[in-house]
């Protein structure tokens, strides 16, 4: 059994993880339910590249801070790196959302294309001689930190879970219609590009806001792992869906839990055990 003691040391540091549990809680919830629409579509990677891309948007953010002599972490609203990350990745949605294929180059060469030159452009900007010497403030800028959180980060986390469920809420129907019959929506007169493009400007913002929030890793993770759970064991959609936020969320916890209570890495604690709830699943699926 575990010790006692260090349960109760967890609940009584309350004042001291309750924000950040509540960020990598919600982040967790809001990229498992999109997650769901990222791998059905079976565009897994599109989340990975999407997150550099917005990795280019803080980069843009950081270099104009450092030539204009602004503090990043107290850059003014028009330079705040959160819109240029959130600009960035709706850019990569955009692109991504038109299905740009070609006979000689699939869409995922396009979406590997996409994934290499925004991590190129990344290190370019940050090791140029105006930002390389506060190079070292720059990585809780681009990747997140899942064990340092604020008032302020809540508020976004929050908000952007708020924009995104009422999005889906309002076009659910539509986003699924286009999703897995297009040629049909598009008889019925739907637009399929601009629902599409909507749709994955949903992925961009919770994408950019969640790997500022808790990590590039584990956002990554929460996109792929809840989702697969889910489709392993619900049998309708609003099941795939609830399993997956579910798990995600929990996972944040446990995650956090785990990581405290045994100094790990929090995000890898995050990732594992939302692993963990793939063994049931993957049983399941084998006894069918």
């Amino acid at each position: 059994m575990g010790d006692p003691t260090a349960v109760m040391g967890f609940w009584e540091a309350w004042p001291l993880w309750r924000e950040i549990v509540a960020v990598a809680i919600i982040a967790a919830a809001m990229c498992s339910f999109v997650g769901v629409y990222i791998v059905l579509r079976r565009v897994v990677f599109v989340s990975a590249a999407m997150s550099q891309m917005s990795g280019v948007g803080v980069a843009t953010a950081f270099f104009l801070c450092s030539v204009m002599h602004v503090e990043p972490h107290d850059a003014p609203l028009w330079l705040h790196p959160l819109w240029y990350a959130i600009a960035f990745a709706a850019l990569g949605a955009g692109l991504f959302s038109l299905n740009l294929g070609h006979r000689r180059l699939a869409s995922e060469t396009l979406v590997g294309l996409g994934y290499l030159i925004a991590a190129g452009s990344v290190i370019l900007i940050l090791n140029s001689p105006r930002v390389s010497q506060e190079a070292h403030e720059v990585n809780d800028l681009l990747y997140g930190n899942a064990v340092v959180s604020t008032p302020a980060q809540l508020t976004i986390v929050a908000l952007t879970a708020v924009v995104v469920a009422v999005v889906h809420a309002l076009f659910g129907k539509e986003f699924r219609f286009t999703m897995f019959d297009a040629e049909m929506a598009r008889t019925l007169g739907l637009r399929t590009r601009g629902w599409s493009l909507l749709l994955f400007l949903t992925f961009a913002l919770a994408i950019s806001v969640s790997t500022r929030a808790i990590g590039a890793l584990p956002a990554f993770a929460f996109m792929v792992i809840p989702p697969a759970v889910g489709l392993l064991i619900g049998d309708r959609m609003w099941s795939v869906f609830a399993i997956s936020i579910g798990v995600g969320s929990v996972s944040a916890f446990l995650g956090y839990y785990a990581s405290f209570r045994w100094s790990l890495p929090t995000g890898a604690s995050m990732v594992v055990a939302s692993a963990v709830f793939l063994v049931p699943s993957l049983l399941r699926l084998r006894a069918r």
